[in-house]
């Protein structure tokens, strides 16, 4: 870790150390840094944001950060946000019967053995009507892009499972820019988050060689 550097976040999982600095998007295993499931899916599938210029990326990602902030502070302490996307997120709730049970929640993602990457999931929720507890995901981007999602939110439930041994059984993307919203079901498929991994794997060792 890097002087001046502040652990935003600390768990032990799995009887490892596990960091999260915010400052930095960097994770920490047993002292060692890893990559972020971000980083994972950026080597394995084509940016879709690649001819987009870098401060316009930058302000989309800053109007993300602040709606997933008023969304945690209205989950974790009750503090009602302001913006439309914010109340759009409070009528998808309403409309869909869902309830966010953990927030942020830091996982690890392990492969014979090892650790791949880690992250930090939106949320856990339950939803009335479903069986057992479902990942939920904030997006603010202009269009979903669907093998993305679908590939984040299954590595997301493959680490939730390795992290704290709770089944998820159902995967969501919660969409909201602007005016438009909506609540997205999100194939579960186990099979294609360890295909990403093998993927992700077999690029680094080719580079290592």
């Amino acid at each position: 870790m890097l002087l001046g550097e502040r652990v935003n976040q600390l768990e032990i999982i799995n009887g490892k150390r596990v960091e999260y600095i915010d400052e930095t998007h960097t994770y920490i295993v047993d002292g060692v840094e890893v990559p972020s499931v971000t980083q994972l899916i950026s080597a394995v599938l084509p940016s879709p944001y690649k001819d987009i210029e870098p401060g316009v990326l930058k302000q989309a990602a800053d109007k993300g950060i602040a709606l997933h902030e008023e969304i945690e502070q209205f989950e974790l302490h009750g503090i009602m946000g302001s913006s439309v996307e914010f109340n759009h997120y409070l009528y998808l709730k309403k409309k869909h019967l869902f309830e966010a049970v953990e927030n942020e929640k830091l996982i690890i993602i392990e492969y014979k053995g090892k650790v791949v990457c880690a992250g930090r999931l939106d949320m856990i929720m339950h939803m009335e009507g479903m069986n057992g507890l479902g990942v939920g995901d904030i997006k603010r981007t202009y269009q979903l892009h669907m093998s993305h999602l679908k590939l984040q939110l299954n590595l997301y439930r493959l680490g939730y499972m390795q992290s704290y041994g709770k089944e998820i059984t159902y995967l969501r993307c919660i969409h909201l820019r602007n005016w438009t919203y909506s609540f997205v079901e999100i194939d579960v498929d186990e099979s294609y988050a360890k295909k990403g991994i093998e993927k992700y794997l077999s690029i680094h060792e080719k580079q290592d060689k």
